[in-house]
């Protein structure tokens, strides 16, 4: 796993994050993650075509989401995550690897992405083939994480 694949996730997310929602984020410990493995109970998978080849699994709690999604919406309620807020939590993630592709380009590689797909639900598996996991925390400031995991082949 290269850290200059890593990086622009990184860069993305975080700026994305809090342009979208006014919340700020910090990065936990990187790690590797082991196939197969859980997601939390809002998922949203991203896939990754052109020179690096992958998914992102970005990984939340329904109560990380809903506070996004009310955030994004200028602080509308969001008890519930209905299809408005999936939708504005698919925005957000579509938003944050268009920004990485972006920042790929910019360093001479191009990958594309392919549209968002939100999953909602309880002891969801994942099982990334033949690929390392990076799995990338972001720290909210009441605690909340919410994980981007990479998997991906260079072509």
């Amino acid at each position: 796993m290269k850290v200059e694949y890593i990086n622009p996730f990184i860069e993305a997310s975080q700026s994305i994050i809090v342009q979208t929602s006014g919340l700020k984020t910090s990065l936990g410990k990187l790690r590797v993650k082991n196939s197969p493995y859980k997601g939390d109970s809002v998922v949203v998978l991203i896939g990754l075509t052109g020179e690096i080849k992958g998914n992102v699994v970005i990984s939340l709690a329904k109560s990380l989401a809903c506070k996004i999604a009310s955030a994004m919406m200028c602080g509308m309620p969001v008890p519930e995550l209905d299809e408005l807020a999936k939708s504005a939590i698919a925005e957000m993630c579509n938003m944050i690897l268009g920004h990485t592709a972006n920042l790929f380009s910019i360093n001479g590689m191009n990958i594309d992405i392919t549209p968002p797909t939100v999953l909602t639900g309880e002891n969801m598996e994942f099982s990334p083939s033949k690929t390392v996991i990076v799995c990338v925390p972001l720290m909210f400031e009441d605690g909340e994480v919410l994980e981007i995991d990479v998997s991906y082949q260079e072509s």
